[in-house]
C-alpha cells in the first residue's frame, strides 16, 4: 500500500510538472533595457583604458538621470585565444574591474550584478584581429522588471466548437513572440500587465484570426480572465470556403494599401505557410451600389482586380509558388451590403480583399 501510495504520489507530481511547463510561457522578457553601452579591453587585460573610462562615465551619467535609478548588469567576455578556464577567470575580472569603476562613481552595490561567460558568447568570429577585439568587451546595462500578469485561451474550431492544436502570436509595438497550444488549442502565457497586445491565432487548414486586447492588472480583471479564457475561433479553411482579410485598406479609387494596413500581408503569407497544401484565388470586390456591373467604367472594374494583384504579388515575392495561387476581380457583383449601408463599416466591407479555397 504504501509503495502504491508513493508512486501514485510521483506520477501526480510528474503530471504537474508538465502541466506547469506546457502551461507557464513567458512570451515576453519581463525586463526592459534603459541604458546599454559596451567597453573594450587590450588583449589579455583587465584595465580600463581612457576610452572605457569614458564610456563608464557617459552610463554612469544616463542611469543617474533615470527615476528612480534602475539596477545594473555587468556581462563581460573574451576572445578565444587561449584556454576555456583562463579565459572564464579573465572575464571575472574585467566584470570586477567594471563593477570596481562604477562603485568609485558612487552607483550602490546592491544595485550591481555581474555575469562573466570568458569565450562562450563571440560577438563577432574571432577569426581576425577586429573580430577578438569586439569579443574583448564588457557589456553594461541599466534595466528595469515589467510587472507580467497570466493570460490564458484557447483556439477552438468555429464549426465543432472543438479545440485545435495552434500557433499563437502575441505582439506589442516594440515586441513581438509566439506560443505553441497543447494539442486541444489551450496556452497560457505571460503578458505585460496593462498593455495593448496583438493576437493572432493559426492552425492547419483553418483561417487565421486576429484580436487586439487590453491586458488588465485588476485584482477584479485578473478573475475574470482565470474565469473566462479568450476563445479565439477559427473558421476551417476548406475547398470552397472563403475568408476577408480584415483591416485591408486602400487610398481611395486606387490600388495603394495604406501604411496602417501593411502589416496585415504577413499574415496572409504566415497563413499559406501554415498550410503548404492550399491553393487560393486572391478576389478583389469594390463599393458600387446601384450600378449594374456592366455600366461600371473599365478602371473601376480593374480596381478590383488590381487590388487582388497587390496581395498575389506580395505573396509571390515573398516566396509562395504560383501554382498555389490565381488572382480574380468582382467589381461590385458580390457585395455584402448591394443597398450600401448606412455606416462606414458596411462599405469597408463592400471594398475588401477575400481568400478562397480552391
Amino acid at each position: 500500500m504504501q509503495k502504491t501510495t508513493f508512486r501514485t504520489l510521483l506520477l501526480l507530481l510528474f503530471a504537474g510538472f508538465w502541466v506547469c511547463s506546457a502551461f507557464s510561457q513567458s512570451v515576453f522578457d519581463s525586463t526592459r533595457i534603459a541604458v546599454r553601452t559596451e567597453v573594450y579591453f587590450p588583449f589579455g587585460a583587465h584595465t580600463l583604458d581612457q576610452e572605457a573610462q569614458h564610456a563608464l562615465d557617459s552610463f554612469f551619467n544616463q542611469w543617474g538621470d533615470l527615476q528612480p535609478p534602475m539596477k545594473i548588469r555587468i556581462t563581460a567576455h573574451t576572445d578565444s585565444v587561449g584556454s576555456l578556464t583562463n579565459n572564464l577567470a579573465l572575464s571575472e575580472r574585467r566584470a570586477n574591474a567594471v563593477k570596481t569603476a562604477l562603485l568609485r562613481r558612487g552607483v550602490p552595490a546592491s544595485q550591481l550584478g555581474i555575469t562573466f561567460w570568458g569565450e562562450r558568447k563571440p560577438a563577432a568570429p574571432n577569426a581576425t584581429e577586429a573580430g577578438r577585439q569586439q569579443n574583448r568587451r564588457a557589456t553594461l546595462e541599466a534595466y528595469f522588471h515589467v510587472p507580467m500578469v497570466p493570460y490564458s485561451g484557447q483556439v477552438k474550431d468555429k464549426t465543432t466548437g472543438a479545440g485545435i492544436p495552434a500557433t499563437v502570436h502575441f505582439s506589442t509595438r516594440t515586441r513581438r513572440d509566439s506560443v505553441e497550444t497543447d494539442t486541444i488549442g489551450r496556452y497560457l502565457v505571460q503578458l505585460p500587465r496593462d498593455s495593448v497586445v496583438k493576437i493572432e491565432a493559426y492552425a492547419k487548414d483553418h483561417f487565421f484570426k486576429s484580436v487586439m486586447q487590453r491586458i488588465y492588472g485588476t485584482p477584479e480583471m485578473l478573475q475574470r480572465m482565470r474565469e473566462q479564457p479568450m476563445e479565439l475561433t477559427l473558421a476551417p479553411a476548406t475547398t470552397g470556403e472563403k475568408a476577408a482579410i480584415n483591416n485591408l485598406f486602400f487610398v481611395g479609387n486606387q490600388a495603394v494599401l495604406l501604411k496602417s494596413s501593411e502589416p496585415e500581408l504577413p499574415k496572409v503569407l504566415r497563413f499559406m505557410r501554415v498550410n503548404p497544401e492550399i491553393e487560393v484565388e486572391i478576389a478583389g470586390h469594390i463599393n458600387h451600389p446601384g450600378v449594374a456591373p456592366e455600366a461600371l467604367e473599365r478602371w473601376e472594374w480593374n480596381l478590383s482586380v488590381n487590388r487582388a494583384k497587390l496581395v498575389y504579388d506580395f505573396l509571390i515575392k515573398n516566396g509562395i509558388s504560383a501554382e498555389r495561387l490565381s488572382y480574380k476581380g468582382y467589381g461590385n457583383t458580390e457585395m455584402l451590403f448591394p443597398n450600401r449601408g448606412a455606416s462606414e463599416a458596411e462599405q469597408e466591407q463592400n471594398r475588401r480583399v477575400e481568400i478562397r479555397v480552391k
